[in-house]
């Protein structure tokens, strides 16, 4: 695809290319174009797809939801990053929603994987068995190393062999579901890469669980991990006396929630087990409206690396080509770092970034730009395109000629398969 960008600078373009990309993706993802009448009744957007897996370990059927990136395809080399949500029936419309505003420029598309927790929550998500809680007898609890055991031993490979997933996994839980999440931290660090506990029930078991997993979490090499906690304001539903701060020397057992949740944020002052640890408190949210925006946070704060770093000299005319290099490498190597594997600069965006410099008469260094995104994309037809295009306009016929007999070659073998 060609744009004229005379009078738009590339980080502008962005920003308008991304709805349009999103819609034109989820039109193809559908196996479609749209007509009018068509887009009338089409979803706005497509939030999961129902699946079931029959566990042998937990010996029943358990329902899942998938929701594919918008530009998700299988085909090619791409492997996308996987979030596991639990309680999925009730976030995954928030996440899906997020997704679908920062994506792109923020943090990188991933897959959700939507767990249902309507039935055995408490079974599943608890770490041990009590006989009560808060006075009401609890029917089943205890059964988070065997719900673990169907994550690790049965869904994730599941998933893996079914889409183009990488090793790179985010958990993601909130209330029990978020206790489960650090349980999985103590219990099986690797198992996830990222974890997002959103108001975490570290009260469980009268904070019996929360004394013995202290000394756990500090004595765990954790480098490669982070943990996200969201911590909302339920003061405003016992007290209205008392504060974040004072809350921590109350001794009634309406507090014991928040107390616990803040006694595991202190307890990591002081601590460095090489666990990137972050947490916010939400003064205006409650237990029950603190997920959305936590997830929101907890991605964006995770995955900061993400957002392209100084777009002003990428718009700057007078900037020297090797800055620009220099720039897109070491964003590229940001987030091979962040992500665990090698993940450079999105291949439309280097070609956008080149057409930029080819439009505003800088030829040569869209040319550099792209033989750079050549190097990381060496099989996409589009970028030796692009190349034949500016070598051609610099009369460079040996560059012409050897990028398009490479997309010759490529756009052959496409065919073929």
């Amino acid at each position: 695809m060609r744009f004229s960008l005379a009078a738009v600078s590339f980080c502008s373009l962005l920003v308008l290319m991304t709805p349009f990309v999103q819609a034109q993706t989820q039109a193809q993802t559908q196996g479609q174009v749209l007509g009018p009448a068509q887009q009338s009744s089409a979803p706005l957007i497509q939030i999961g797809t129902p699946q079931h897996l029959n566990s042998e370990i937990l010996g029943e059927d358990r329902p899942y939801w998938i929701h594919l990136p918008e530009g998700y395809s299988g085909a090619g080399d791409a492997a996308y990053s996987v979030i596991y949500l639990l309680d999925g029936e009730s976030h995954l419309a928030g996440l899906a929603s997020i997704q679908s505003y920062y994506n792109y420029f923020r943090f990188p598309e991933m897959i959700v994987v939507a767990i249902s927790n309507a039935d055995h929550r408490t079974r599943d998500l608890t770490p041990t068995e009590v006989a009560s809680r808060n006075g009401a007898p609890v029917e089943a609890s205890g059964g988070a190393d065997a719900f673990r055991s169907f994550l690790s031993g049965e869904l994730i490979p599941h998933i893996d062999s079914t889409y183009a997933t990488s090793a790179h996994r985010i958990l993601v839980g909130h209330s029990y579901g978020g206790l489960f999440t650090i349980h999985t931290l103590l219990e099986q660090p690797d198992l996830f890469t990222n974890y997002i506990a959103l108001d975490p029930s570290l009260d469980w078991d009268d904070g019996r669980w929360l004394e013995q997993a202290l000394p756990v979490l500090h004595s765990l090499p954790l480098a490669g991990h982070s943990l996200f906690i969201a911590l909302s304001n339920e003061i405003v539903r016992f007290s209205d006396t008392l504060t974040f701060e004072t809350v921590r020397t109350d001794t009634t057992d309406f507090s014991l929630g928040m107390r616990s949740a803040i006694a595991f944020v202190d307890a990591q002052d002081g601590y460095n087990n090489g666990l990137s640890f972050s947490w916010k408190f939400y003064s205006d949210d409650i237990h029950g409206s603190v997920p959305l925006i936590g997830m929101r946070d907890a991605v964006v704060d995770l995955y900061d690396f993400w957002e392209l770093k100084k777009p002003s000299l990428y718009n700057d005319p007078e900037t020297p080509a090797d800055t620009i290099l220099a720039l897109i490498r070491q964003q590229s190597q940001a987030r091979e770092a962040g992500m665990g594997y090698p993940l450079p600069m999105e291949r439309d965006l280097l070609e956008m970034l080149s057409f930029f410099y080819a439009d505003i008469g800088q030829p040569q260094k869209a040319k550099q730009v792209l033989v750079l995104a050549a190097e990381y994309y060496p099989e996409a037809v589009s970028v030796h395109e692009a190349l034949v295009e500016v070598c051609t306009s610099l009369n460079d016929e040996r560059c012409t000629r050897e990028h398009a007999a490479k997309a010759d070659a490529l756009s052959r073998a496409g065919q073929s398969k």
